[in-house]
């Protein structure tokens, strides 16, 4: 006969071999999704380009292919036809100069894959061209496990590429309310976060929410006390499944 206290330990350990499971099936994903961007970013300096003023100029070219003949260029950026998908996001051939509008690609791409089977997640990062070289480590990040609070604040001590430090109370708004550096700047009120949900999060602070008369929740908070906010703040990274 199985004693309750020997029920509770199988319990645990049960529970325990599914967390592992789970972990190992989420880093064998991962690790995929890291080598297929890192195949894509280190190129082979020696493999030929296609010659300027051809169709794909300056790409690239693969043995034997055929460079189109000569194309007109009138100083526009291409589009990258990825799928056919019609809520495909749309990849200029050339890479946008400005940081902003590489930023709303790179997202609006993250976004995307999100949505796709992992097998249609591999094939569309193999086709990203500039984009995957330039944000490969964001888009990475992007595709992270929900972690536990202590898990967080712990990676929060050793930044790494394509995440960002994240003040579960906002910092800004929390100075101006008078709060005071030591406690706006703790240990406890840093977490680590994908570089896009990060934006995401800000984003949702900003926004206007009728609910609450038309102003923004950062608005809303305004006076509030620390618990208040810091309430708002994990439950923030609880929507944007950053916490577990």
């Amino acid at each position: 006969m199985v004693s309750e206290g020997d029920e509770r330990e199988l319990a645990r350990d049960y529970a325990a071999l599914r967390a592992a499971y789970a972990e190992g099936a989420f880093l064998i994903r991962a690790w995929h999704l890291q080598a297929l961007l890192e195949a894509r970013a280190n190129f082979n300096p020696g493999q030929p380009r296609v010659p300027r003023g051809y169709r794909f100029g300056g790409r690239w070219a693969g043995p034997g292919g055929d460079w189109g003949g000569p194309a007109h260029d009138d100083g526009r950026a291409k589009i990258v036809a990825i799928s056919g998908d019609p809520d495909e996001p749309k990849i200029p051939d050339r890479r946008p100069a400005r940081a902003r509008e590489r930023n709303r690609i790179g997202r609006a791409l993250t976004q995307y894959l999100r949505s796709l089977p992992h097998s249609r997640q591999a094939d569309i990062i193999e086709r990203v061209g500039w984009l995957a070289n330039e944000v490969g480590h964001t888009i990475r990040s992007y595709f992270d496990e929900p972690r536990s609070l202590e898990e967080l604040r712990e990676r929060a001590t050793a930044p790494r590429p394509g995440y960002d430090i994240h003040h579960i109370v906002e910092k800004t708004p929390a100075y101006r309310d008078g709060f005071s550096r030591e406690k706006i700047e703790s240990p406890d009120n840093k977490v680590l976060v994908p570089r896009y949900i990060h934006w995401e999060i800000t984003a949702w602070y900003a926004t206007k929410n009728k609910e609450l008369g038309n102003i923004s929740l950062r608005e809303h908070l305004r006076g509030s006390n620390w618990k208040t906010r810091e309430r708002v703040g994990r439950y923030a990274l609880r929507k944007f499944g950053v916490l577990r």
